[in-house]
């Protein structure tokens, strides 16, 4: 797996630029503990390749969700393939984790997150 990282205004994107399969899962988790250590608050996961989200990947993704909620931040998800957002709205994770469809459309501010509902977000 190919997960490229930079900062883009207040968030760290990881930009995963291939398949995700099982065995990624733990460097995909293990990268995203990490940067969680070092106090980024602000992930942003870039799906542009992922035609297909493991169980596994998923899990992931609410449980950093609810790790950086707890720490006044945020994850959002970037660009996901129509399958892979059809599979985050039948589970319900569009309605918890804010989803863009580009990078452009993150907020650049943290009073965005404060001063607006998620639903907001979403067009």
């Amino acid at each position: 797996m190919k997960i490229e990282t930079y900062t883009s205004g207040i968030f760290r994107i990881l930009k995963i630029s291939e398949q995700i399969v099982i065995e990624d899962l733990q460097e995909l988790k293990l990268l995203i503990d990490g940067y969680i250590e070092r106090d980024e608050k602000y992930i942003a996961v870039n799906f542009c390749k992922a035609s297909y989200l493991f169980s596994g990947a998923i899990g992931i993704l609410v449980g950093t969700y609810k790790l950086l909620r707890d720490r006044a931040g945020e994850l959002c998800l970037i660009e996901p393939e129509s399958d892979v957002m059809d599979l985050l709205k039948t589970m319900g994770i569009d309605a918890l984790i804010p989803i863009f469809g580009s990078e452009k459309d993150l907020p650049t501010d943290v009073r965005q997150f404060e001063m607006t509902s998620i639903a907001d977000f979403r067009g």
